[in-house]
């Protein structure tokens, strides 16, 4: 896996030769920190700057594909003219783009059960936190003593293991999280082929993202001939070609699209 930013000088070259470019990223843990509470999680204003100014220019499609609420994202970044695609995808708006995935709707009164449920299991666990993001739940453990965190994973089996078993719900994992999502063939690489096929000229595809969820979007896009960036330590059992250490070096690689890329058209 090579670090982008050491071969920079060939990547610049590839996408220079593109008309169109396609760059999304995750937020969590990759245009910002991972923090102990998903509220504390505030994106840098210079990163805010680069990805509005690449959004402005015209060989760029700019968008956020992220497990948080699509109202939340849309809050906190901010940007007018990106994509912004909440819950994993299932619901995704921007660029004239009005997607909601009709199952997903059609889970929610189960999802408002479960989280109910949830809540009150949680409250007995200091540190445990349930987010009610409409679509899906996450279930926060980062703050969680070691000991607990076996509770808070058997609470949440024990509250969805009927539905997860009938085919209703699913539960994924990801850094310090736990996530209750419908069970539907939905994930990360189906929005990003979605927001693609928008797009006639089917532009050239980037994505960056940090943890588990993000692989499915790093598969497509590297099969669509796009590139993929993990973001953190190099590691085993991710995808991507491409990898850099921190939401710090996504911001620089930001500046180098903007100036070494945007600046040359």
């Amino acid at each position: 896996m090579a670090h982008l930013l050491n071969v920079w000088p060939s990547v610049r070259s590839r996408l220079l030769r593109e008309d169109c470019i396609l760059l999304l990223f995750d937020y969590d843990g990759t245009l910002t920190p991972i923090v102990a509470r998903p509220e504390d999680a505030l994106l840098p204003d210079n990163v805010r700057f680069r990805l509005a100014n690449l959004a402005s220019h015209p060989r760029f499609i700019v968008g956020i594909v992220s497990g948080r609420s699509l109202s939340d994202l849309q809050d906190r970044v901010g940007v007018p003219g990106l994509i912004y695609a909440g819950n994993h995808g299932m619901e995704i708006r921007g660029m004239g783009v009005q997607f909601t995935h009709p199952e997903a709707i059609s889970a929610r009164p189960i999802l408002q059960q479960v989280c109910s449920a949830l809540t009150k299991a949680c409250e007995r666990i200091p540190g445990a936190l349930v987010e009610d993001k409409e679509l899906t739940l996450t279930v926060h453990y980062r703050s969680v003593n070691s000991d607990l965190v076996g509770e808070v994973e058997s609470a949440v089996t024990s509250l969805t293991s009927q539905l997860v078993a009938g085919g209703k719900l699913r539960l994924t994992g990801g850094k310090m999280v736990i996530e209750v999502r419908p069970d539907i063939p939905w994930d990360k690489g189906k929005a990003i082929e979605k927001i693609r096929e928008l797009y006639d000229n089917r532009p050239f595809a980037v994505y960056m993202g940090d943890d588990r969820t993000d692989e499915d979007g790093f598969a497509v896009v590297q099969a669509m001939g796009g590139m993929a960036v993990f973001v953190g330590e190099s590691r085993q059992g991710t995808v991507a070609m491409h990898q850099l250490d921190s939401p710090s070096e996504v911001s620089e690689t930001l500046r180098l699209f903007l100036e070494e890329v945007a600046g040359n058209n």
